[in-house]
């Protein structure tokens, strides 16, 4: 859980107007208003934990962002780490629909 997009998720939530989420977040509840940002822009967000897949197949977390701003594009990662795929998920839905560029 040290991905740049990680390190982002607090500044998107700021750049929102949502509440503080600290730099060492965990779990999926503190990203819960985000993910309800995205719902309300008419996007869906699936989180698929697979029991039939672990590290050898990219992780056993698949996350996907698609519909609403993102129209028949889609955003998906498949990865170990929940925090990690919902954090590049975000990250790529705020660039691309809510036009987030990271702090220099």
């Amino acid at each position: 859980m040290d991905t740049d997009d990680y390190k982002l998720i607090p500044v998107v939530a700021r750049r929102l107007g949502l509440s503080p989420i600290p730099a060492q977040w965990k779990g999926i509840d503190v990203v819960l208003p985000i993910l309800e940002r995205m719902r309300r822009d008419g996007a869906m967000v699936l989180l698929k934990i697979d029991g039939g897949r672990g590290l050898s197949d990219n992780g056993p977390y698949t996350i996907l962002a698609s519909g609403g701003p993102l129209k028949g594009d889609f955003i998906r990662v498949d990865v170990s780490s929940i925090e990690d795929g919902i954090a590049q998920v975000v990250v790529e839905y705020a660039r691309k629909c809510w036009g987030f560029v990271e702090p220099s």
